[in-house]
């Protein structure tokens, strides 16, 4: 006759609610990005197809674009093996405080985990730096190449970059006597800037459709106008709102689970947002970049069927 004989662990309660709670915060941290990088993958596919074939056509293509969304591809790709590595080293964590308790083995897994969040931070950071890149050459185009437009927003984003690669740091690996940078002022530059992209873009759009209509120009062309305003102002504030949640809810203390799970779709939204704009940009569901006033006349391009496009001019 057998026996057999099972592993009793012992661990304080505190000890094992607190690393459960970080376990936990994780996976929901990671489920969310998982889900947000699945839908960012299918537009990513898409947007490429797009900006591609309008090489293969013949049509104008964006070679800066066509990078941006390449670069954009392996970040939310590297993010999300970061974010695996995080909930994987979380999860051994709380094992290893049960099995083994306190001591150099825990400290060791932690210290890996504390490298994947790292690693997942610079990753957004950078991924911040190319998606409102994209924005701000979109912003450059629309404005008919005009440097001085620009100026402003790149300077708030490199500031944005600068305190965010410095919180980053010394959030996850902090040096007494070193810079201390409270995270919400880089998220809190990071919607400022977005949001005077959005202005500066939607406004330079609601300009150039006042000018189409005192053109003449078909009304189904001065609708394209209000479906890109629309969706640029759709596109800011969804990127806005979604950051502004998170800022509040992390700083409230709140439990853990439900502020990452909004830390967790973040860096896929950041992809997200401009490869949406350049989606439906190349569908035609609104103008394109094109799309130009300048101060000799306006330029308006849309697109009234598949393969075809109507080009209408006023000097």
């Amino acid at each position: 006759m057998s026996t057999s004989s099972e592993v009793v662990f012992t661990v304080l309660a505190t000890n094992f609610s607190s690393f459960w709670l970080g376990a936990a915060a994780e996976i929901v941290s990671t489920f969310t990005e998982f889900l947000f990088y699945g839908i960012f993958v299918v537009l990513a596919g898409f947007a490429m197809s797009l900006l591609l074939g309008r090489h293969a056509t013949g049509q104008e293509r964006s070679n800066i674009l066509v990078a941006g969304m390449a670069v954009m591809i392996l970040l939310a790709t590297l993010q999300m093996g970061f974010r695996l590595g995080g909930a994987y080293t979380a999860s051994e964590e709380l094992y290893v405080e049960v099995a083994q308790g306190p001591g150099s083995a825990v400290n060791s897994v932690h210290a890996r985990n504390v490298l994947w969040n790292f690693l997942e931070d610079i990753s957004l950071v950078t991924n911040e730096l190319v998606t409102d890149g994209v924005l701000i050459y979109r912003c450059f185009l629309i404005w008919g190449r005009n440097f001085y437009v620009i100026i402003a927003p790149s300077l708030m984003l490199l500031l944005t970059i600068i305190l965010s690669y410095l919180a980053a740091v010394q959030g996850d690996y902090p040096q007494p006597g070193g810079p201390t940078v409270n995270l919400d002022i880089g998220f809190g530059l990071g919607v400022l800037t977005n949001l005077v992209l959005v202005g500066l873009t939607a406004g330079r759009i609601l300009y150039t459709r006042k000018r189409a209509k005192q053109l003449g120009i078909p009304a189904d062309v001065v609708r394209r106008y209000n479906n890109a305003t629309a969706m640029i102002l759709e596109s800011g504030a969804l990127i806005s709102v979604w950051t502004i949640i998170y800022t509040i809810l992390r700083s409230i203390n709140v439990d853990p689970t439900i502020w990452r799970a909004f830390r967790g779709g973040l860096p896929q939204l950041l992809n997200i947002v401009p490869t949406l704009i350049i989606v439906r940009v190349g569908l035609g569901h609104a103008i394109s970049e094109r799309t130009v006033n300048s101060s000799n006349g306006t330029m308006v391009e849309t697109r009234q069927t598949k393969g075809t496009s109507t080009i209408v001019s006023a000097v």
